[in-house]
């Protein structure tokens, strides 16, 4: 594993709030957004998991029908749903961190009734698509009935411990502290100093690639990009040698939001790090600001690659369906925004992903196919803007070429939604918080594999023929 700190630039683009929406007394911006420190605790109670549960019921017959106990019947369900947030230096969902572990019966007890309470009403764990996509996503984090049952039924009988001897072995999590596992490439961002007189904040830092931190390119199996104190999301973007530096000429490089996961894709599917690339981290921070209240930062991103024998079959993009062409009235409580693209080759969809701000309150995709037909590929009724999930496909989806692939957002700018920071404006585009976005992410292939090579996706899909000279990081012309 490389891991490289670099001395590199930072740019800043200084963005200030309204001064209208500052002053106006019904603007409750700094409490939204503070519920990434609050409301992301209390929200955690019961925790979030990693993928479907596996934990079987201690005997046949309904939970309620005999003794409920901690060793046998429950620790089994929270190591497989709770236990990899819920625990000493947990999984840290961009912000959304456990406030307390679930790993022993003696941390558990305290928390047996508010455990039951958050899964009952399947607050925990936290999943937002429509139960009739169930199974369809690996990453699903939900309870089953049986489950939940047994859960309740523990917390209000007692919440009896039971013999040690019926426990299940602990779980051995990773010490690494990489979800996608232990890492090939870390990239530390320039050291910065937040500071106090920021609230809302944005700045790009970026980091070139040299020789001695990526010798070739790569083919890239897995991202996760790490923030530090006060981080509300990172972008991130590689750059060619000789390319420029403008946001529109980079690509994609995945990113990290509340509740957004590491960016990882099937066997034999695979992005390129370039060998040269500058990598731009899209910084947007935000804090309480004030004298003293000004934080270091310095986050990170790390890759996993492929072997370099690896044969790989499919390039993997990464962009959205959007329309930025939208004006929330006041007040409306369900305003419908839409956007599509037709998919012109034969395609198949890694994941999903729904983006809005805090006026989002639920998502659709829809494809429409060549022959008539139309399939709902998911549905978010009750969009979290704290938990903005990848929904990754258990079994990639394909679409015939001239499939047609619509994504519907529905905004609520009225006094019901709580995280409303003022009802009585009017919303459009912006990258600020409280302005809003219409964005429904596609992570995507062509269905026709075909052997990847390092020089064949630089041409097919970077539009380069220079090869020698981006192997070596030297500049490259522009076509």
């Amino acid at each position: 594993m490389r891991r490289f700190a670099s001395p590199q630039s930072s740019w800043r683009l200084a963005v200030r709030r309204p001064a209208t929406r500052v002053a106006g007394s019904t603007c409750r911006l700094p409490q939204v957004l503070l519920r990434l420190a609050t409301t992301s605790g209390l929200a955690l109670i019961a925790a979030a998991a990693q993928a479907h549960s596996t934990a079987a019921p201690a005997a046949a017959g309904s939970a309620v029908d005999q003794e409920i106990t901690f060793y046998r019947d429950v620790l089994p369900i929270l190591q497989d749903n709770c236990q990899t947030c819920h625990r000493p230096g947990g999984d840290n969902y961009t912000g959304m961190v456990a406030p307390m572990s679930l790993i022993t019966y003696d941390e558990v007890r305290p928390w047996a009734k508010s455990v039951a309470r958050n899964v009952q009403s399947r607050t925990m764990p936290p999943w937002y698509a429509d139960e009739a996509f169930h199974g369809v996503f690996e990453n699903e984090r939900t309870l089953t009935q049986q489950e939940i049952d047994t859960v309740v039924a523990w917390a209000t009988s007692g919440a009896r411990p039971g013999d040690p001897a019926h426990a299940p072995d602990p779980v051995d999590f990773a010490t690494h502290g990489w979800r996608i596992g232990e890492p090939d490439l870390i990239v530390d961002a320039p050291r910065y100093f937040v500071p106090d007189d920021a609230d809302t904040h944005y700045v790009t830092h970026t980091v070139t690639l040299d020789e001695s931190m990526l010798p070739k390119s790569r083919f890239i199996k897995a991202i996760e990009w790490r923030g530090g104190p006060a981080v509300h999301h990172i972008v991130g973007y590689g750059f060619l040698p000789g390319r420029g530096q403008e946001r529109g000429t980079g690509y994609g490089l995945g990113s990290i939001a509340p509740g957004e996961e590491p960016m990882q894709f099937p066997d034999g599917y695979a992005k390129l790090l370039v060998a040269g690339t500058t990598v731009a981290f899209s910084m947007h921070y935000h804090k309480e600001k004030g004298p003293g209240t000004g934080v270091w930062d310095q986050s990170q991103v790390a890759f996993a690659f492929y072997p370099e024998d690896a044969e790989l079959h499919h390039f993997v993009d990464h962009d959205p369906i959007g329309n930025r062409w939208f004006d929330i009235p006041p007040g409306h409580p369900e305003w419908k925004v839409g956007a599509g693209r037709v998919f012109e080759r034969d395609t198949t969809i890694i994941a999903l992903h729904p983006h809005m701000h805090l006026r989002g309150k639920s998502a659709e995709y829809v494809a429409h196919y060549p022959d008539g037909s139309e399939e709902t590929l998911l549905s978010v009724p009750a969009w979290d803007f704290n938990w903005q999930t990848d929904y990754s496909f258990a079994e990639p989806k394909r679409l015939p070429a001239g499939t047609r692939v619509e994504y519907t957002a529905i905004f609520d700018n009225s006094e019901a939604n709580p995280a409303n920071p003022d009802p009585t404006v009017s919303v459009d585009w912006g990258q600020e918080t409280w302005d809003e976005m219409m964005l429904g992410y596609v992570t995507y292939s062509r269905t026709q594999p075909e052997r990847l090579t390092v020089e064949g996706v630089l041409a097919e899909h970077f539009g380069v023929t220079e090869f020698e000279d981006v192997e070596a990081g030297e500049d490259i012309a522009q076509d």
